[in-house]
């Protein structure tokens, strides 16, 4: 069997749970995983690879991808993101003039990225962000293709951003980035992908039934 089902993944499962949980309910015995993370806090589009498909995961993780990301603005979170312990800072208001201006000069270009130390991108074999997660960041880079970056609401300190990018971006970082050229500290609150490659949210099986999938 070759096969790739595209799932959504609801906040507070890590993609490895949906794996486990498809196996459990449909009781396959292939070989299954799947095309890319998501973390636990994040939601949307998660591509899951059965059989021979499990070898074409270099390829699909290189995929275009669409991301819709909400951005919360004078605060920082030890993990980039709403799972980690947040602390509020002290900032100017910045206006939407300013947001316009920076997301311009960030997108529709290739650009060097710093890779979030709270990746599951490896250093000697392990995760990242098991050596975050001990107070360790190891700094990696990594050339990255970030598209349209469209604004779909703001009202401070709420941004929520539609992100195209190339496979491999990480839109943590995009969004701790932004807030250092903004001079405002920032993290990702919501995050849910809304398409990878040809696969899109339209196109996904809930988890709810996972058993029905292979009838």
């Amino acid at each position: 069997m070759e096969k790739i089902i595209p799932i959504y993944k609801p906040v507070g499962f890590s993609s490895f749970d949906i794996v486990k949980k498809f196996k459990k309910e449909t009781g396959i015995i292939q070989k299954v995983g799947h095309g890319g993370s998501l973390d636990p806090f994040a939601c949307g589009v998660l591509l899951l690879l059965l059989g021979d498909a499990t070898k074409k995961f270099e390829e699909i993780r290189k995929w275009k991808k669409t991301y819709l990301a909400g951005i919360r603005l004078g605060a920082f979170s030890s993990t980039q993101d709403v799972s980690g312990s947040i602390e509020m800072f002290s900032c100017e208001r910045v206006s939407l003039v300013q947001i316009r201006d920076i997301l311009s000069n960030m997108s529709n270009k290739d650009t060097m990225q710093k890779v979030s130390p709270f990746s599951a991108a490896k250093h000697n074999g392990q995760p990242l962000y098991k050596f975050a997660n001990k107070g360790i960041i190891i700094e990696k880079t990594k050339k990255i293709f970030l598209g349209n970056i469209e604004i779909i609401s703001y009202k401070w300190p709420l941004l929520t951003i539609r992100v195209e990018t190339s496979g491999g971006a990480y839109i943590r970082q995009l969004a701790e980035d932004f807030g250092l050229e903004a001079g405002c500290k920032s993290f990702v609150y919501f995050l849910e992908r809304e398409r990878v490659g040809e696969y899109n949210i339209s196109n996904c099986y809930k988890i709810d039934k996972l058993n029905n999938i292979l009838n």
